[in-house]
């Protein structure tokens, strides 16, 4: 279990942080892995300096970059808006590979009451980015975001299935599982033939989290917590990701401790790591 499963961080709760200092941070905290968010590198716009720059700060810090986030948006019905995602994502493609990176993280966006003409837009789009994707040996990972037009995990699954690209696979988010569905062993049991990355975090259940009652909101309730905090299951997915033999990572993106980043990061990885070595 411990070789088969690798740890690393998302830079997104230090956005307070520059990148050398959240890297620095990190590697003294004991990661070794990590994924940068957009509040640090935006990868559809960056210069030929700003990626030099990324790179010479990871090569300092002694961090593996395993993943880039990249979510532009290529589910739109509105032809021009969806042109614009794919250039955004050749863009970031080309970027990843200048950091040595193979690994872009994404949401599928798009809107839920469309389903229909978002799911068209994906795919159009996807049979653009696929070849390159493939030519350049990169892989696009999607996640089933609440609010996104398909929020739930085994239809998200089976659009990638259906795709059928060995660079386009399925992010399994631990922090979503009340919104993706029922029990997350059968999820992550779905969803084994394309599981390309997993995000773990811990949320509270939707119930639990207070939003004013004169509306729904568009995107449900959850959090980004610290691994054990909430009522996310997280040992019980950890296992599951063991058993249907995941060997990625566990990227770790407890976006909501913004009041303590440090403190959240160190006790995140603590204990994602006692989960891991109970199992």
């Amino acid at each position: 279990m411990k070789k088969r499963l690798k740890i690393a961080f998302d830079t997104s709760l230090l956005r307070s942080y520059s990148l050398k200092d959240a890297l620095s941070k990190l590697a003294e905290i004991g990661y070794a892995n990590v994924e940068i968010g957009l509040a640090h590198y935006l990868s559809f716009e960056a210069t030929e300096e700003d990626t030099r720059d990324a790179k010479q700060v990871l090569k300092d810090s002694g961090m593996r970059l395993v993943a880039l986030i990249a979510i532009f948006p290529v589910s739109y019905a509105d032809e021009e808006v969806r042109q614009i995602g794919v250039k955004q994502y050749v863009n970031a493609i080309s970027q990843a590979k200048s950091l040595d990176c193979n690994m872009l993280a994404a949401e599928l966006m798009g809107e839920p009451e469309n389903f229909e003409s978002c799911s068209r837009a994906f795919k159009k789009s996807m049979k653009e980015l696929v070849p390159i994707l493939e030519k350049e040996n990169v892989t696009l990972c999607y996640e089933a975001h609440p609010g996104d037009f398909v929020e739930l995990n085994d239809k998200a699954v089976d659009i990638i299935k259906e795709i059928n690209s060995p660079n386009l696979r399925y992010l399994y988010c631990a922090s979503h599982s009340f919104i993706l569905g029922k029990d997350p062993v059968e999820m992550i049991e779905h969803a084994r033939d394309v599981l390309g990355y997993v995000h773990i975090a811990d949320s509270l259940r939707p119930e639990k989290t207070f939003f004013s009652g004169r509306y729904f909101p568009k995107v449900r309730p959850h959090q980004h917590l610290t691994p054990g905090t909430g009522d996310v299951e997280v040992k019980k997915i950890i296992s599951a990701l063991h058993n249907v033999g995941y060997q990625g990572y566990l990227t770790i993106n407890p976006f909501s401790m913004f009041t303590a980043p440090l403190e959240a990061a160190r006790d995140s990885k603590i204990m994602v790591e006692r989960m891991m070595n109970s199992i």
